[in-house]
């Protein structure tokens, strides 16, 4: 499914980490983030794929709305040197962006696998 104007604005990378005050990033912040920017990127450019399939873009979409959350909650809730609140956010309405954009896709995709196995009996 290729990205449509319907859908709405979704970066083509989660920002990176701000800059740490004081103290370092842990590396267990550094580490979570990569994987959520890595799973990001990923589901991104599912979007942009002509010929994503209702299980690619069901299995995104689930990657989205379980790891990516998660990871996002629990960047929240950092007691020792936290991100900074308005930065995640940034990133939750980012990857809600993303889900959404991920939902219309599949919406997409399926009506078009709907139509093909049809036309596929009648043909």
């Amino acid at each position: 499914m290729s990205f449509t104007a319907t859908q709405p604005q979704i970066p083509l990378i989660l920002p990176g980490l701000p800059n740490s005050v004081g103290v370092p990033w842990s590396a267990e912040i550094v580490e979570a983030h990569h994987g959520l920017a890595s799973t990001f990127r990923t589901s991104r450019v599912a979007l942009n794929l002509d010929e994503s399939d209702p299980i690619r873009l069901r299995h995104h979409v689930k990657q989205a709305e379980t790891f990516m959350v998660s990871i996002i909650e629990a960047l929240s809730h950092q007691t020792t040197n936290p991100l900074p609140q308005e930065y995640i956010e940034t990133l939750s309405e980012i990857v809600s962006s993303l889900v959404a954009g991920l939902r219309v896709a599949l919406t997409e995709a399926t009506v078009a696998f709907v139509v093909l196995q049809t036309n596929q009996k009648l043909g």
